[in-house]
């Protein structure tokens, strides 16, 4: 086991400030990698290590990283005697677990400095005990702490069988219970068993299983087997490998289509903010009904788009959500980096989707922000990606992450993980239920750089050519890209996505491009040249037509004029009622005025279902190109947190054992010492006290003055500490120590 020659220490460590110093540089920068907490701030020697690993927060977020197996054998290890040996656990734990696999379980858990070593073996840390609480794996305290009697085999076998059934209920802990005040089964069963003192009473009067009953009703056992081993999934499909990326590589480039639509759109329409910062329910609708979408897929799309920073808010009196000026930069990008920042934007995100209603109601609302997401979304995938090319059931993966992270796991865990993988699908991230090739690049990743090479090789290979049908339609067969990939956008509509994406023409779409100022030559010219076939004649007639209607009526400005060649339709523009709001006036047999600007009264017309085209004064075509609009990212704080490498961590062991050697060349009498915080002294003292060893601290009395003094710890309450300095027994607030270090 690592750590039984550490350091080349000649005497076995008396305390666990002493186990830590006495580890090797190895040990030190595994322990360091392994709870990055304990170097930030970065301690001053090995000491101040000790101290903040002995912290109920520190010692809580250890156990919290602990699968159920480290942690069953932590709990029993808890439930030991000191030292905790393989054999003792091996009593407590069953079969389930070989020797071998205890031992390296104890190694890890010392490596995590969960358990230290004195001359006689491995014990748990004192705060290991604190937070794991008064019943560890269910089980209560002994009978001699309880004052309660253990029963005799033959006293449970001759039990009733209501005691039976209360027993087995309290089997698996928790071992508490409050003895109703009737003449129930259930309150006669407990009055037979506080007759013969085999339970004992807590602080709160409720009676306690004692943990030698409890290991009886047990089997002896601590732990069930499945709590020490994951079992495997049954019948588990396993799609070959190809197909998984083939499928991701599909779902990648088709979500990066429909970004670029929703970034398009938003770009032409910005969407106001709501007051919560959210974005609209009517809005979301109409967005998702353009991209095809269901709400909740939009939804995500938007989530994505803004944790990217490729959408926010213009931050104007009266803000929109629009594109920001990365989106023109993301653009120009290949499609494996846009994929990129996109997947680690959802990748760090904290943002909550499970708690979107389906309506989407309160996307991009700060009601969504849960910084906990972001480790459990990484844990689902990593939990799927540990099943290797097998792709199991949703029930699987439940207790695949239950597993994982036993205790740090929501009441909603199942809807959480339908919305990671429905979100990790979309992405490309996972496909036909198993984990893509980019997927497991994305679990390995400590950043973007090198992330778009796991995706690039499955992406469709893009395209900018359509092949024009004769009944109207055009097949991409591929992702369209450059110009031809805007004028489609335009002037048809998408039928069908896929592979290929299918595009139908309509009036309504042509319509839309001549809107925007194009001739029927230059949309004939610019589809015939992004074409392989010639335009077909139902296409060629279809363009035309709508060309020769659409231009029957023109605008200008006078304010606004409004002409056409055609007098009924000049007389059917004044008789409509829903163009009343343009105040038309009829200055000539072909001409039409109007107080309004030019710009509204084509918006008008257009919604009525007539197609106009703008002009010069000279009576020359406007093309008009709709204005995008782009919102500044304003600045905000950036955290900068350096990640512990190996290399960081050695250069840390080094400073530490600098500072632990000048702490030591100092004389002890009256060296002062070095400054605690609450937390760290509360560390010590407990520690002092499990171990009855004196430590020197600083205490600041009334007057403000500090006073040095040896003290003997004998127990901690309520923030303070109880013990012995000078032989007087003494009460010291925790919150007036100064500094705190072992004797």
């Amino acid at each position: 086991m690592a750590g039984s020659d550490s350091g080349g220490m000649r005497d076995a460590p008396r305390s666990f400030a002493d186990d830590i110093r006495a580890r090797s540089d190895d040990d030190l920068a595994a322990l360091l990698l392994l709870r990055p907490d304990l170097a930030r701030p970065t301690p001053a020697d090995l000491t101040g290590v000790a101290a903040r690993a002995g912290t109920l927060a520190s010692t809580a977020r250890a156990i919290d990283a602990l699968d159920r197996r480290l942690l069953s054998v932590l709990e029993a290890a808890v439930l030991l005697h000191p030292p905790v040996t393989v054999e003792n656990l091996a009593d407590l734990l069953g079969a389930a677990l070989a020797p071998a696999d205890l031992e390296s379980a104890l190694d890890e858990l010392w490596r995590r400095a969960l358990l230290w070593r004195d001359e006689q073996g491995l014990r748990p840390v004192t705060a290991v005990l604190d937070t794991l609480g008064p019943y560890p794996s269910g089980l209560g305290p002994a009978a001699a702490g309880l004052g309660a009697t253990v029963l005799s085999p033959a006293d449970l076998e001759a039990a009733p069988d209501d005691v039976h059934a209360v027993l087995r209920a309290l089997t698996w802990g928790p071992p508490v219970v409050t003895a109703p005040e009737d003449s129930s089964r259930t309150a006669a069963a407990l009055r037979w068993l506080t007759d013969r003192n085999a339970l004992g009473r807590n602080e709160s009067g409720a009676l306690v299983v004692p943990r030698e009953l409890g290991l009886t009703l047990r089997g002896g056992r601590s732990h069930r087997p499945g709590d020490l081993v994951l079992p495997e999934p049954v019948d588990a499909p396993t799609p070959a490998r190809e197909r998984v990326d083939t499928a991701a590589g599909s779902a990648a480039a088709e979500f990066l289509a429909r970004c670029d639509e929703a970034l398009s759109v938003l770009a032409t329409d910005p969407v106001p903010v709501l007051k919560n910062g959210g974005f609209g329910v009517r809005e979301l609708r109409a967005l998702a009904g353009g991209l095809d979408l269901d709400a909740p897929h939009a939804a995500y799309l938007l989530e994505v788009l803004v944790a990217a920073g490729l959408v926010a808010d213009d931050g104007e009196l009266e803000p929109h959500f629009m594109p920001t000026a990365d989106y023109d930069r993301w653009r120009q990008n290949p499609p494996a980096q846009q994929w990129a920042a996109l997947t680690w934007a959802w990748w760090t995100s904290t943002r909550a989707l499970h708690l979107l209603p389906d309506s989407g109601a309160g996307v991009l609302g700060a009601d969504l922000s849960w910084p906990p997401i972001r480790s459990l979304r990484q844990d689902i995938v990593a939990a799927l990606a540990g099943f290797g090319d097998r792709a199991p059931d949703a029930a699987a993966l439940e207790a695949a992450v239950r597993f994982a992270r036993p205790r740090r796991v929501p009441q909603d865990l199942a809807a959480v993980i339908a919305t990671v993988l429905a979100g990790a699908g979309r992405l490309g991230v996972v496909a036909l239920g198993a984990v893509s090739a980019a997927g497991r690049a994305l679990v390995r990743a400590d950043g973007i750089d090198g992330l778009g090479d796991a995706i690039d090789p499955h992406l469709p290979t893009p395209v900018e050519h359509v092949i024009l049908q004769g009944d109207l339609t055009a097949i991409a067969p591929g992702p369209l890209t450059g110009h031809l990939a805007d004028i489609m956008r335009v002037a048809a509509e998408i039928e069908s996505r896929g592979g290929a994406t299918v595009y139908r023409f309509t009036a309504t779409s042509v319509t839309r491009a001549l809107d925007r100022g194009w001739t029927a030559d230059e949309l004939i010219a610019a589809l015939a040249s992004g074409s392989p076939t010639p335009v077909p004649q139902a296409l060629d007639y279809l363009i035309r037509d709508q060309a020769r209607r659409h231009g029957q009526v023109r605008i200008g400005g006078a304010r606004t004029y409004i002409r056409s060649d055609d007098p009924a339709r000049i007389a059917e523009l004044l008789s409509r009622a829903d163009l009343s709001v343009l105040r038309l006036s009829q200055i000539a047999p072909s001409v039409l005025v109007s107080p309004v600007d030019a710009s509204i009264a084509q918006d008008v017309l257009r919604d009525a279902d007539i197609g106009a085209v703008a002009e010069t004064p000279t009576g020359e075509r406007i093309r008009q190109q709709r204005q995008e609009q782009r919102a500044t990212r304003r600045p905000t704080p950036q955290v900068t947190l350096s990640a512990l490498t190996p290399d960081v961590t050695a250069d840390l062991v080094r400073q530490l054992r600098e500072g632990e050697a000048l702490a030591a060349s100092r004389p002890t009498a009256g060296a002062r010492l070095p400054q605690t915080d609450p937390a760290t002294a509360l560390a010590i003292l407990r520690e002092a006290a499990a171990e009855q060893t004196p430590v020197w601290v600083g205490y600041a009395g009334g007057s403000g003055q500090v006073e040095r003094i040896l003290f003997h710890p004998e127990s901690t309450d309520g923030g303070r500490v109880t013990g012995t300095a000078g032989g007087i027994r003494r009460t010291l607030s925790i919150h007036r120590i100064t500094g705190a270090a072992p004797a």
